[in-house]
């Protein structure tokens, strides 16, 4: 059973998100068994190797009752399972086509929320990641969630539950985008940034410019 390509899974995505039924879930589910053996070397060369996820698997959420329910990607404490839906990745690929037009908005902005504006403003260049990567930045800030890794420089001095929601959706995205990074130079020996124009630094965006 040959793999699907992502090409040919968005492809079968964008049709049921054009016309949800049973059918195009149908197609889609297909598909997305078809790519078990790929999420497979995925969480072998690129979760396991994390403490604490030794034992993790990663799969494609498939619908029931034709509808695909949860986030883009969330992990399941109980059987140590990240599970990817492909219909709210595709949603999130598109708020980030859209998100250079939205920043020209309050509301894009965040009226007045440096948090929302820079959350949003990251998107924006995130628009510039091929198709096939997306899904698996989003399953990378699902780990950076896992494993916490956003607070390690916060504990001391911010509670977990006062951290704005906005500003960790930013640092897991960002620590996210750092592993993709090493993935993509592991596999293809070249530089992300360099090949999609990334033109993001952390740096610039820590704090509001006054």
């Amino acid at each position: 059973m040959q793999t699907m390509s992502w090409t040919q899974i968005k492809k079968l995505g964008l049709a049921y998100i054009k016309k949800p039924t049973a059918a195009t879930a149908e197609s889609l589910d297909k598909g997305l068994v078809r790519s078990a053996e790929f999420l497979e070397t995925i969480a072998r060369f690129f979760v396991r190797r994390r403490k604490g996820l030794e034992d993790a698997t990663v799969e494609f959420g498939l619908s029931e009752n034709g509808v695909y329910s949860g986030p883009a990607c969330e992990f399941n404490p109980e059987t140590h399972k990240f599970r990817i839906n492909v219909i709210e990745v595709l949603k999130f690929q598109e708020y980030c086509q859209n998100a250079p037009e939205l920043l020209n908005t309050p509301e894009g902005r965040g009226n007045g929320s440096f948090s929302v504006y820079r959350l949003n403003a990251y998107k924006a260049e995130l628009r510039k990641l091929p198709d096939y990567l997306v899904f698996v930045l989003l399953l990378f800030q699902q780990v950076a969630q896992v494993l916490e890794v956003t607070y390690v420089e916060k504990r001391r001095t911010l509670p977990k539950q006062e951290m704005d929601k906005d500003d960790l959706d930013y640092l897991n995205l960002v620590w996210a985008f750092l592993e993709l990074e090493n993935v993509y130079r592991n596999l293809k020996g070249n530089d992300l940034r360099r090949d999609v124009k990334f033109t993001w630094f952390e740096s610039e965006w820590a704090t509001e410019k006054k």
